[in-house]
């Protein structure tokens, strides 16, 4: 177990920093990094690339705060993000996975088993944070409560750096990394949804880029294909009706959507985020909506108009039944 890394305070000097004002500071009587958490601070120890190992880390917030490790990062845009959440403790996020792809974090549409946790973890109370990960996994634990087991890392790559992130001021010591394998042996990762649900679209046409895969759930992160300055994106799927029916489009999306059948409008809505105790108020890509059509036999057109209002996961999921019907390859859309 070689420990690569090990500073009771981070050096500033040490590290890539994107902060415009992280500080060597005394807290509470201890000297420590503090992040400033504007716009989201970013620490990664240079030349350390991981693609198994532990990082350990002690947080302390001064309040609401998402203070946490980032590893495996590809660049300044692109990694795997855990952290606490003190404002949210005993809560069922209070423990996050929010993988970042492209500048922009996806916890609305990485949610629930496999991505979020309950912990106890106040405001202004030292918490000792561990993220270890192999392969595609990792086990995320706050103290010595049980761990956030991720079965599914969101990320292809599968190494790269190491460090520590913020949004909102936090306190940070005693980083230490090792590049040890960790032994899971004796743990149960939650199940993986299957990679052919039955009635989830798979895969869309993005207008102007082409086909895009959604994730093994049925979501499509547009954010996995697109830099976070796009904010609107227009999606096409044909299906063919093989007779007259009826069929049910259970639908969830973040953060603005105006779906279309055929050139008519069927449904418009908005679901962002909302500081609420309602986990349905928080804005995750979810299929809460439903409708019900009638359709003639033969080749029909949806179209999804999507805007990105936030930056906390840009998608949509569509699952259909009912009818006869079958749908039409993705990439085959004029």
């Amino acid at each position: 177990m070689p420990l690569q890394y090990e500073r009771a305070v981070p050096n500033p000097k040490e590290l890539f920093l994107r902060d415009p004002a992280a500080e060597i500071a005394v807290w509470h009587g201890q000297e420590v990094l503090r992040l400033s958490g504007q716009g989201a601070s970013l620490a990664l120890i240079p030349e350390l690339c991981l693609s198994q190992g532990k990082i350990e880390v002690d947080i302390e917030a001064e309040g609401a705060a998402y203070a946490g490790i980032a590893f495996r990062a590809l660049d300044t845009y692109n990694y795997e993000l855990a952290y606490i959440q003190p404002h949210t403790s005993g809560c069922w996020d209070a423990l996050q996975y929010d993988p970042v792809f492209h500048g922009s974090n996806t916890w609305q549409v990485y949610y629930g088993a496999g991505a979020q946790q309950m912990a106890q973890v106040p405001p202004q109370t030292w918490i000792r944070l561990k993220v270890e990960f192999k392969e595609q996994q990792a086990l995320v634990q706050a103290g010595e409560q049980p761990p956030l087991l991720v079965s599914r890392l969101a990320h292809p790559h599968q190494s790269g750096l190491v460090g520590i992130w913020t949004y909102l001021p936090a306190h940070f010591a005693n980083l230490r990394v090792w590049d040890d394998l960790p032994d899971w042996a004796h743990l149960n990762f939650p199940a993986l949804p299957g990679e052919n649900t039955c009635g989830l679209l798979d895969a869309w046409f993005l207008d102007g880029f082409g086909k895009v895969n959604c994730e093994p759930g049925g979501i499509l992160n547009l954010n996995r294909y697109l830099p976070v300055t796009v904010k609107e994106v227009r999606l096409i799927r044909q299906i063919e009706m093989l007779e007259n029916g009826s069929l049910t489009l259970d639908l969830g999306f973040s953060d603005e959507l105006n779906l279309q059948m055929d050139d008519q409008v069927i449904f418009t809505g908005q679901n962002i985020f909302h500081v609420s105790p309602n986990w349905a108020e928080r804005g995750y890509v979810s299929p809460d909506h439903h409708i019900s059509l009638p359709l003639s036999r033969g080749i029909h057109t949806i179209t999804a108009t999507l805007k990105a209002t936030e930056s906390f996961g840009f998608g949509i999921l569509l699952r259909i039944t009912g009818g006869q019907y079958r749908l039409l390859p993705a990439h085959l859309v004029e």
